[in-house]
């Protein structure tokens, strides 16, 4: 269990889950295999390039689906792992992320209708993120956070360090820092409870590119059954 706030190298707290290397690297090796083989086109990307992230803070990835419709894909294989060690879910968004730029502080909630409909249908469930690369000298992690802050844990502006810059710099004041997850090999896993704010963790002393991604992994945000 790490400290709050501190960066934690294998943990389970407060709806987080770090586990080093879950995925085994053949299993690894074989889903890497896989997507390079089939080599799908990718969506999205930063502004610079066409992309849909219109924000002035520079934040943005390409997205590639799972192709969770191949039976043979080897991401079953790691579907199965999680269900069997969390339970059963159900996916309703997954893609393979290439991230250029961090993403600042968010949760996964597209509105409240939606959020309605969900509750319709689902039990809240988790978000998960596997890391597949990155690149050399690249320091990547994940950053959770508390709203409203509490009393045991620094605030957003005290890890400014280590936290990407918030386009309204007055929305810090909301949030304090539950917790600092650092990727430490490819095939981590990073796993927490829907709606929890998070964000990447920021690397101040890298160079962002506007036409490459620095880190890939798998993204996957899961309900759970109602029965």
């Amino acid at each position: 269990m790490g400290g709050m706030g501190q960066i934690n190298t294998s943990m389970e707290q407060d709806g987080i889950i770090f586990r080093e290397q879950y995925v085994p690297k053949d299993l690894l090796d074989k889903i890497n295999s896989f997507y390079k083989d089939t080599n799908d086109r990718l969506s999205g990307g930063p502004a610079e390039l066409g992309g849909e992230f219109k924000s002035t803070q520079k934040e943005g990835c390409w997205d590639r689906p799972l192709r969770l419709e191949v039976d043979d894909n080897p991401i079953h294989q790691l579907l199965d792992m999680l269900k069997k060690d969390f339970g059963e879910f159900i996916i309703h968004t997954s893609s393979i992320r290439y991230l250029a730029y961090p993403f600042t502080l968010h949760t996964d909630i597209r509105g409240s209708e939606w959020l309605l409909e969900s509750r319709k249908k689902y039990k809240t469930g988790w978000t998960l993120l596997i890391p597949l690369a990155w690149d050399e000298g690249y320091n990547p992690g994940t950053a959770f956070f508390s709203s409203p802050p509490q009393d045991n844990e620094p605030l957003y502006i005290e890890k400014q360090d280590v936290l990407p810059k918030l386009e309204n710099p007055s929305y810090a004041k909301h949030f304090s820092v539950k917790s600092l997850v650092k990727w430490k090999n490819p095939g981590d896993l990073v796993f927490w409870e829907n709606y929890m704010f998070h964000c990447s963790m920021h690397d101040p002393n890298w160079t962002y590119s506007d036409s490459k991604h620095c880190k890939e992994f798998i993204s996957i945000e899961t309900f759970r059954p109602l029965n």
